[in-house]
């Protein structure tokens, strides 16, 4: 791969470099021609050295790594071609930029200590104190990639989210957990009966679910700090199809309490606030714009299901898709630009995107049935589930359909994925 500085011809957003008088230049990865970025991150030292710390060195090192090289922009050097060694001769390498860490542990507790260095200049950008378990060094690696990616292109990148999805539980379907690279997958629910629809609430505190433990679909919303679980919505017909409302107050969901499946909106108690479609045809699979002020949702109130847009202000209702017969799924994304949503071709199912003001669709996918998408935090990629390699599992992409790649596979059929938001509390307090 050429070296970053022989080929980045990038536009840069100027935005003011806290640590400096001076105003930062960030990275513009999408730019078109982009370079993926060189950075080299050697195994951490660490006090006192034995083996067992030295083998955490390695993992932290690692598990940044893998942070940095999930993102798409980032060509992270192998320790191979250098030993691993934070003194290693630079000069041999080109590299933009270079993470030196240190952690001094005791115990089941240690002291991490890392520095992001620009290789043109030799400056600090980025230098940071962790204090925490042992056990905590992935919680670690992934809030230092984000300091990096912020630094570098001022934004946020993913690693400081969670994904949910649903997966086997014996005979039944529950609900998961796992960080956002699929890593450390845990089983949140225990409904004995079968769950659909998990979705984080905006603080990644909740998710809420459907689920038919009571032989009919009901909402339930889990406190993930707690551990318990409530039921919100149990009302006479079909109770599906939560969406938070960006306030965290609301949400949007089907019911059929009054005959026709239409969307309602409900507190987080269940408390009826408003009916927002009066028919006709079926209403469903509700998603938020990121200001608030609109809805997408899909209807077959002319014939086959389409993703149509809700005004909330105008209580106006207009269709969004035209092309394909059977379209679904609708998520915004959260630069507010684009739906994703999925359309049936051909008898199988393929992602698309298409801007909230209408136009012709962008289709990601053409393998396998590919449902269920979910846009990334950032909006720069979308999270989906395909039966590609046979058995149904989660893959990641990037926004525009690049770099399609497997994130989890286990036995038994993983379905409809929510990426849940950057955990940011005390962000900039460590």
């Amino acid at each position: 791969m050429r070296p970053l500085y022989k080929t980045l011809l990038l536009l840069a957003a100027l935005s003011i470099w806290t640590s400096t008088a001076h105003a930062r230049i960030y990275v513009d990865i999408t730019a078109p021609g982009m370079t993926k970025i060189p950075i080299a991150v050697p195994y951490l030292n660490v006090v006192p050295q034995n083996i067992e710390y030295e083998q955490l060195g390695r993992k932290v090192s690692d598990v940044l790594s893998n942070d940095l090289t999930f993102h798409d922009f980032f060509s992270v050097l192998d320790p191979n071609q250098y030993g691993g060694r934070a003194d290693a001769d630079w000069s041999k390498f080109q590299i933009n930029y270079l993470v030196k860490g240190s952690i001094a542990a005791s115990g089941n507790a240690m002291v991490v200590d890392f520095q992001l260095i620009d290789m043109s200049n030799k400056n600090t950008l980025v230098s940071k104190h962790y204090t925490g378990l042992i056990s905590d060094y992935r919680f670690i690696a992934h809030r230092f990639c984000d300091e990096i990616i912020m630094a570098i292109t001022g934004e946020h990148g993913v690693s400081l989210s969670k994904i949910a999805f649903v997966g086997p539980n014996g005979r039944f379907r529950d609900v998961y957990t796992a960080d956002f690279d699929g890593a450390d997958a845990k089983i949140i629910t225990n409904e004995k009966s079968f769950v659909v629809s998990p979705r984080y609430s905006p603080d990644g505190k909740y998710i809420a679910y459907t689920s038919y433990r009571y032989g009919k679909p009901q909402i339930f919303i889990k406190d993930l700090a707690t551990g318990r679980t409530k039921r919100i919505s149990a009302y006479r017909g079909l109770n599906i199809s939560p969406a938070w409302a960006p306030d965290g107050k609301r949400l949007a969901v089907t019911l059929s309490k009054d005959g026709n499946p239409d969307i309602y909106l409900i507190d987080t108690a269940g408390k009826i606030l408003d009916r927002l479609t009066h028919g006709p045809g079926i209403n469903v699979s509700p998603t938020w714009s990121p200001d608030g002020k609109r809805l997408a949702f899909v209807s077959d109130r002319e014939g086959t299901p389409q993703v149509y847009i809700y005004d909330m202000a105008l209580r106006t209702v207009k269709r969004l898709t035209y092309d394909g017969h059977y379209n679904t799924d609708p998520q915004w994304s959260p630069r507010g630009d684009q739906i994703v949503y999925a359309s049936r071709i051909g008898g199988q199912f393929q992602i698309f995107t298409i801007s909230p003001d209408g136009g012709d669709p962008n289709q990601l996918t053409t393998s396998g049935d590919n449902e269920n998408p979910s846009w990334a935090p950032n909006g720069r990629m979308i999270l989906f589930s395909s039966n590609r390699q046979g058995i149904k599992a989660l893959f990641v992409m990037q926004a525009n359909g690049a770099d399609q790649r497997l994130l989890i596979r286990r036995n038994g059929n993983l379905t409809i994925p929510d990426w849940g938001p950057n955990d940011l509390s005390g962000y900039n307090n460590k």
